[in-house]
C-alpha cells in the first residue's frame, strides 16, 4: 500500500465535515455522483438551485466498506456524511456493493442488506442518521444502462429496479426524504447521455440529473 496516495483523498474527505452556509447541500455517493468532475451532478445541482453544494462523493465507494482506511479515504458512503447543519444531503450508492452478487444466489441477501423488503438495512440507517440531524435527504436511483450494448452492470438492473422500488416506498412514508428515479431523465436510447463506458453519465447526463434534482427539492420545499 502507498499511504501518500491516499492522503489527498483523506484530506478531501475531512474537508467536507461542515457546511458552508445554512442552506448548504452535501452530495455523497459513488461514481455516478462523482463522475465528470466540475461538470458532475453536484455542480449541476448547485447551478440549478443557486445554493452551495459540497461534493464528498468518491468513485468506487460502497454504502458500507469494511476497510477502515478505505472508509477514511471516502470509499464508505456512510462515512462521507459528517457533521450537521446541512439543509439537504443528496445520495447515490449501492451499485458497488451488489455488483459481484448480481444474478447469483447471494444477490437477494446483499440487496436486503442495502434495503430489505421491510425497509431496513444500511441505506435506511444512513438516511435515518441524516434525518436525525434535521437535514432532508434525497436519493438518486440508478437509471438503466445504455441500450446500445451490455456492460458489467447490465446483470444488476433487476436488482436496481427492486432497490429503487423499495426506496420509493421509504420516501412515501417520510416527507423529508426524496427519491428521484434518474431513469425518468436518462433515456437509454440516447448514448449521448452516457460516458463512453455506457455506465456513468456524460456531462449532459449529469446536468439533466442535477437539474431534475433541483426541481424535485424545490417542489418538496414548496409543499408539493
Amino acid at each position: 500500500m502507498r499511504p501518500f496516495i491516499l492522503l489527498p483523498l483523506i484530506l478531501t474527505a475531512c474537508a467536507a465535515a461542515g457546511p458552508r452556509s445554512d442552506d448548504a447541500i452535501l452530495a455523497i455517493g459513488d461514481s455516478v455522483m462523482a463522475w465528470n468532475g466540475a461538470r458532475g451532478i453536484p455542480e449541476a445541482l448547485e447551478a440549478a438551485i443557486d445554493r452551495p453544494v459540497t461534493d464528498a462523493s468518491q468513485s468506487l465507494a460502497q454504502l458500507t466498506n469494511p476497510n477502515d482506511l478505505a472508509g477514511l479515504a471516502g470509499f464508505d458512503i456512510s462515512e462521507q456524511f459528517r457533521g450537521d447543519g446541512w439543509d439537504w444531503v443528496v445520495i447515490t450508492g449501492g451499485g458497488n456493493d451488489i455488483r459481484d452478487a448480481c444474478r447469483t444466489p447471494a444477490e437477494a441477501q446483499v440487496l436486503d442488506t442495502i434495503i430489505s423488503p421491510d425497509l431496513d438495512g444500511d441505506l435506511p440507517d444512513l438516511i435515518a442518521r441524516i434525518r436525525a440531524t434535521g437535514a432532508n435527504a434525497a436519493f438518486v436511483g440508478y437509471y438503466d444502462g445504455a441500450a446500445a450494448e451490455p456492460t458489467g452492470f447490465t446483470p444488476c438492473q433487476p436488482a436496481f429496479d427492486r432497490m429503487n422500488a423499495r426506496l420509493a416506498r421509504l420516501a412515501a412514508r417520510d416527507p423529508g426524504f426524496l427519491f428521484l428515479d434518474a431513469g425518468d431523465v436518462i433515456d437509454p436510447r440516447d448514448t449521448g447521455l452516457y460516458a463512453p463506458d455506457l455506465v456513468h453519465p456524460s456531462p449532459r447526463g449529469s446536468a439533466l440529473i442535477g437539474t431534475a434534482l433541483a426541481r424535485a427539492i424545490r417542489a418538496v420545499e414548496a409543499g408539493g
